[in-house]
């Protein structure tokens, strides 16, 4: 009887430390999130996420989606938690904002290139990524319907197509942006327009307990000074 006891007991105890593993997808985009052969899924968004749940005892599932697919599969009940939470969802509680997005327009410095606003892109060929015009509002609808302008979701092929002269202007997150000119040209000059202003987004959880524990944990976080040593992190 005795044994018994124990035994159940250690398993009961056992069961109890055993750590709830949430799964969340995230926006394939380095540095926000990205696969690294050494470090495995990582990124600014992947390493807050995973601050905050560490300290809140889960574990934690990373998956690398394209935005599309990450609200679908998200709307469809197969993730815990989507980011960012850049688009409204059906279901889920979102959080507090954690993620500075600054979108830009970059060009080659060798071109010259005088963008200040955003009706300066009238006459250039610009291409951006799924959804940017949903995303950066009616002025810059209006102004891109006057120009050369398309949407693609392989941010490199973006890339390669501004070095080769295709297009003359690629909009996008700057942090994203510059990531992707160090890995593919880091002897290529670009210019950064700064023509729209940052916008803060967070993430959608499902569970709306989960989402307050999320959010009192990411002040813990913000608090400490540990949330700007991971943006800095990965600076530009």
């Amino acid at each position: 009887m005795c044994t018994l006891l124990i035994l159940l007991f250690s398993s009961s105890t056992s069961y109890a430390n055993a750590k709830k593993t949430i799964s969340i997808a995230v926006n394939l985009g380095a540095p926000w999130a990205y696969y690294d052969q050494k470090k495995g899924i990582t990124g600014i968004d992947v390493k807050i996420i995973d601050r905050v749940f560490t300290e809140l005892g889960y574990q934690t599932e990373f998956h690398l989606l394209a935005y599309n697919r990450l609200m679908g599969q998200f709307n469809h009940g197969k993730y815990d938690m989507a980011s960012p939470a850049a688009f409204t969802f059906k279901s889920g509680t979102l959080t507090d904002t954690y993620l500075p997005f600054e979108d830009v327009a970059i060009s080659l410095t060798k071109q010259s290139l005088k963008i200040n606003k955003i009706d300066d892109l009238i006459g250039k060929r610009v291409i951006a990524y799924q959804h940017a015009k949903s995303v950066l509002g009616n002025e810059f609808t209006h102004i891109v319907e006057q120009t050369s302008y398309e949407e693609m979701g392989l941010r490199e092929v973006q890339i390669k197509l501004l070095v080769n002269n295709r297009v003359d202007v690629v909009i996008g997150e700057r942090r994203v942006l510059q990531f992707l000119m160090n890995k593919l040209f880091p002897n290529e000059h670009i210019t950064i327009h700064q023509i729209f202003p940052v916008v803060n987004y967070g993430s959608v959880i499902r569970e709306s307990e989960l989402a307050k524990k999320f959010n009192q944990e990411l002040r813990k976080l913000k608090k400490s000074g540990e949330y700007d040593e991971i943006l800095k992190s990965w600076k530009d």
